[in-house]
C-alpha cells in the first residue's frame, strides 16, 4: 500500500516507546521511595491520579493552551495536592526524579522492534515528537532503537508542536522529503493524524484503544505488526 513512499515519520511516546509501562514502573519506584503508603496513598491512587493530571496537561499542551514549563512545574504539585499531600519540596524532587528515571526505561510497544528492523534500509526513518528535547534521545537509546533514525525532530528544535502544520513543514525541509513521498505513523488522533492530514501527508493511525479520530486516516491499525503488511 505504501511501497512508493520514501520516508516514514514516527511519533515516539505511545507509538514506539511504551510510555505507560515506563511511567508506571517509575511511579512505583517513587511511591516506595517516598513511603506514600505510610502517608495514606495506595499505589493505584498515586498512579491513577498521575495519569489523570498528566493526560489533561498534555491535552492542554497539544491544544496550545499551555507550554511545557507548565507540565514541568505543575504536574506533581497538582497530583500531591489532589491526594491531600501539600508538600512542594517533595513534589519538586519527584518531578526531577521522574524526568531523569522514566526515560531510561527500555520498554517498547509490542511489535516496534520488528517493524523498525523490517523497514530499516528501505525507507528514511525519522521521529517527530512533542516530547521534551533533552529526554527523547535518552528514550531512543534506552529502547535500543536510536540507530534506526536519521532525524529526530522535536517541537523544541522546530519551534512548533504537532498538530501545527509548520512542524511537518520543518520536518520535510530537514529531511529533504516531499509530502507525497512521506507517511506519518502515530497514536494521537489530533497531533499526529489530523496534523499530518492538514500538512498533506498520508497517515497511519495506530489505534489499539479505539480512540475517535476527527478525520478518516489513510490507514488505521490495532498493532504495529499490521503495518508490516503495507510497507
Amino acid at each position: 500500500m505504501f511501497h512508493s513512499k520514501s520516508h516514514l515519520f514516527f511519533d515516539l511516546d505511545h507509538t514506539l516507546w511504551d510510555y505507560e509501562a515506563s511511567s508506571n514502573e517509575t511511579l512505583q519506584e517513587l511511591w516506595v521511595e517516598y513511603k506514600l503508603d505510610s502517608k495514606g496513598v495506595p499505589l493505584n491512587s498515586f498512579v491513577g491520579k498521575f495519569s489523570e493530571v498528566n493526560e489533561e496537561l498534555w491535552r492542554r499542551l497539544h491544544a496550545g493552551e499551555i507550554n511545557k514549563d507548565v507540565i514541568q512545574n505543575d504536574r506533581f504539585p497538582s497530583i500531591l495536592s489532589a491526594l491531600a499531600l501539600e508538600d512542594n519540596a517533595m513534589a519538586t524532587d519527584m518531578q526531577q526524579q521522574y524526568i531523569h528515571v522514566c526515560p531510561t526505561k527500555p520498554y517498547l510497544i509490542d511489535g516496534a522492534m520488528e517493524l523498525l528492523e523490517s523497514v530499516s534500509g528501505r525507507y528514511g526513518l525519522h521521529i517527530i515528537t512533542n516530547g521534551f528535547d533533552e529526554i527523547q534521545g535518552i528514550k531512543l537509546r534506552s529502547g535500543g532503537i536510536g540507530h534506526f533514525f536519521e532525524e529526530v525532530i522535536t517541537s523544541g528544535v522546530a519551534g512548533y508542536q504537532k498538530p501545527d502544520k509548520q512542524i511537518f513543514d520543518f520536518a520535510m525541509k530537514k529531511t529533504n522529503a516531499k509530502v507525497e513521498d512521506s507517511l506519518m505513523i502515530g497514536d494521537n488522533p489530533i497531533s499526529d493524524i489530523e496534523g499530518a492530514f492538514k500538512a498533506g501527508i498520508d497517515q497511519v493511525f495506530f489505534n489499539p484503544d479505539d480512540q475517535q479520530c476527527p478525520i478518516t486516516p489513510t490507514l488505521e491499525i490495532k498493532s504495529l505488526r499490521e503495518l508490516m503488511e503495507h510497507v
